[in-house]
């Protein structure tokens, strides 16, 4: 412990001063930027750490204090007994201690108690202390964590509350003093001589007056505008992700302003939550209906919204829905936190989630949470919902302009100044169509023939009075989501068909599967989406997705039955064997041909014949009878092996337009054998996505595509067959195994 003192141990000791200062304006911020309180303690305790090593107080003892000081100040912050008398608190303290460092360990930060927060941030300090002790008494050099100090100081000035003006002189002042004074003392070092006050004064009072007059002078000096600009707005908007209606380059990511879409977008792999659901689903956030000709707005304010809690049922239906159709559940983990919900189609209630109440938004169908009438963000929720079905038959049974009832005037609502060769374009295109459906179908396949292409950089913005969708649909031909879903919406409306656009997310990537028919998908901002539903005025709004490689993964249902007779063609194995033409019985010929003896007629003498020959050959009738049925039992259980060889050679010399739908409806019974079976509300896609992914290929969904195409669009499917054999052949050899 140090008990002498020369004027060099003054100047280490204004070293020590001045350290601590610097500090302390680390510490300045933390109670106005977090919610950090009592901060004075935390400032207290650097000066005490600091003022112990500067009397080179021994370890132990130093270390003694410091625990102490520690312990109560936490016993006075969090515990309502005296510190001497009731022991109570101590197990209370080490309970705390104890049970956040194993939510450290588990990565469960939001467990971790305000009792562990302050210990560590204690020791923390401790450590810095620590550091500025070797850094003055040993190395005397303190420039990086001056450097530090200052980057710290404007970093929180410019993108916090905290106001860094006055921090900065201070900064300048401490600082230049202290590496000036440490200047002074590695010369003494290096000439290893004693300083005198003399030899201090004539340094140090010039050092602090040239430092003084600068800062006062900078200070007062008049200052010219920036000659850049406020970089927060810039970054806020990168970071609030799509829809931020700047027209330049974005970050992927749900955003609330669509009114200037366009411009280029950035990857971005964030995390925004995980669902763990049976089947692919799109997750909904909200719909916008007026079109400005730039981007999107909601055409009126809703004038309430509808409340409802925790197993009350959504106050929204989006179509028709099958009450016998079996209700699934979805749990919602959130990262990137909302204050809104996402939720899938046909949803039925939240079944669980720890907010009061919930808000229904009639006009953009955004749900809100709130707890204790405040607007909360959730971190984790849970839905029960049902799979949609829609009727093929129901959806084209909708034809002709003008179906809809008034409420969907919103839904029709175009610019004055939308460009004519919109709506001729999309006229030409449905030509030869007669019902909604097909029309919409129409456009929506319109964009993967016609040669566009799914573009996020280098995506231009309209300028002037150019129109969004013209622009797209007639000069770039590449874009994004935003781009095909409004085109589409606006071509149907040039039409008199009723749409809108609708945001969220599409279904994520599955991080795994469960075992249970659930797999756990992971939605990062690099899914946030906008896509299409259109009104059939006896179903509702029904999705569709026209952005190019994309497909509508939302388990729509279009009626299709394989197992009746009239909607799909017979395999091979149900197909009925002809029966062998029998002649025609001779007629009895009583003359040259004479009549048949008994030994050759079928009656009681043919019948006996065969009753003496089993008889006689019973053992070897019996065996033989085993051995079939052994070999026929070994031939059934074995069947995927050598079935798809059968069916490969049966199909291999097929021709016609039939001979694609039995090959394909084949296939589905030879997976349904093999063991992926196609769940009774699983539409195809959905079901050859599963066998995709199963096999690790992209066969089926080729095969299915072209499959659906002959059955909904009526393709022609001559050239089907032979295009697609080898894909089946492949597919249907893996069921092998």
């Amino acid at each position: 412990m140090k008990t002498e003192f020369g004027w060099s141990d003054v100047a280490t000791l204004i070293l020590y001063v001045l350290s601590f200062f610097l500090l302390w304006e680390w510490l300045r911020p933390v109670e106005q930027i977090t919610e950090t309180a009592n901060v004075h303690f935390f400032v207290i305790f650097a000066g005490l750490s600091l003022l112990l090593y500067y009397f080179e107080v021994n370890w132990v003892i130093s270390g003694a204090i410091k625990t102490i000081f520690i312990i109560v100040v936490l016993q006075s912050l969090y515990f309502d007994v005296p510190l001497v008398g009731e022991g109570e608190w101590i197990g209370d303290f080490t309970s705390s201690v104890g049970q956040s460092v194993v939510m450290t360990i588990q990565q469960n930060w939001g467990g971790v108690s305000d009792l562990f927060r302050s210990l560590l941030f204690f020791v923390l300090l401790w450590l810095t202390a620590y550091l500025m002790n070797y850094w003055l008494a040993i190395r005397k050099q303190m420039f990086l964590f001056y450097l530090f100090t200052v980057i710290y100081i404007t970093i929180l000035d410019t993108f916090s509350p905290y106001d860094g003006s006055m921090a900065i002189v201070r900064v300048i002042l401490f600082g230049f003093l202290l590496l000036g004074l440490l200047g002074l003392q590695r010369m003494a070092d290096q000439e290893r001589i004693t300083l005198s006050m003399n030899q201090v004064q004539r340094w140090l009072l010039p050092l602090a007056i040239l430092i003084a007059f600068s800062s006062a002078a900078a200070y007062a000096a008049p200052k010219a505008e920036p000659v850049w600009p406020d970089p927060v707005p810039f970054i806020t908007s990168f970071g609030e992700g799509a829809g931020s209606g700047t027209g330049g380059v974005n970050r992927l990511g749900y955003g609330v302003d669509d009114s200037e879409l366009g411009g280029s977008f950035i990857g971005d792999e964030t995390k925004v939550f995980e669902a763990t659901v049976e089947g692919d689903q799109y997750w909904r956030i909200e719909t916008k209906d007026t079109y400005t000709g730039k981007g999107w707005e909601q055409s009126r304010e809703a004038d309430s919204l509808t409340p409802f809690t925790v197993g009350e049922f959504l106050p929204l239906t989006l179509a028709e829905i099958d009450e016998e159709s079996e209700p699934k559940t979805v749990a919602i983990d959130v990262d990137l936190t909302y204050d809104h919900l996402v939720y899938p189609y046909a949803p039925d209630k939240v079944i669980n989630a720890d907010a009061d109440e919930f808000r229904f938004n009639p006009v953009s169908e955004k749900i809100t949470s709130f707890t204790g009438g405040e607007v909360t963000e959730l971190g984790e929720y849970e839905w029960e919902f049902r799979e949609p079905r829609y009727s093929l038959q129901a959806l084209r049974n909708t034809t002709g302009p003008g179906q809809g009832s008034p409420s969907m005037e919103q839904y029709l609502q175009l610019p004055e100044n939308l460009p004519e060769r919109i709506r001729e374009l999309t006229l030409d295109i449905t030509e030869g169509e007669d019902n909604w459906y097909d029309k919409a179908k129409a456009v929506e396949g319109y964009f993967s023939r016609s040669g566009f292409i799914y573009e996020q950089e280098d995506v231009p913005v309209p300028e002037g009075d150019e129109d969004y969708v013209d622009q797209f649909l007639f000069e770039t031909q590449r874009g994004y989501c935003d781009n095909y879903s409004t085109s589409m919406v606006v071509m149907l409306r040039s039409i008199d068909i009723p749409a809108r656009w609708v945001k969220g997310y599409t279904g994520g990537e599955v991080i795994e599967n469960l075992g249970d028919g659930r797999s756990i998908y992971e939605v990062t901002n690099n899914n946030a989406h906008s896509w299409v539903e259109v009104f059939f005025p006896e179903i509702g709004w029904v999705p569709f997705e026209p952005t190019v490689s994309f497909s509508n993964n939302i388990s729509l249902n279009y009626d299709l039955d394989l197992d009746s007779e009239t909607d799909t063609p017979e395999t091979p194995e149900e197909a009925e064997t002809p029966e062998p033409e029998v002649p025609e019985p001779l007629e009895e010929d009583t003359g040259a041909a004479g009549s048949v003896d008994d030994e050759g007629s079928s009656g009681p003498g043919g019948f006996e014949a065969f009753r003496n020959f089993v008889a006689e050959n019973r053992m070897m009738i019996f065996l033989v009878s085993v051995l079939l049925a052994i070999t026929g039992t070994v031939l059934y259980r074995k069947r995927n092996s050598w079935m798809p060889y059968v069916l490969i050679r049966y199909y291999r010399s097929q021709n016609g337009s039939e001979v694609y739908p039995k090959a394909y409806t084949s296939l589905l019974k030879q997976l349904k054998r093999y063991g992926l079976r196609r769940k009774e509300t699983q539409t195809l896609r959905a079901y050859a996505k599963e066998v995709d992914n199963f096999f690790g290929t992209h066969e089926m969904s080729k095969l299915t595509d072209q499959y659906e195409r002959i059955l909904y669009r009526s393709e022609d499917p001559k050239d089907k067959w032979s295009n697609m054999r080898e894909l089946w052949e492949d597919l249907i050899k893996k069921t092998t195994g």
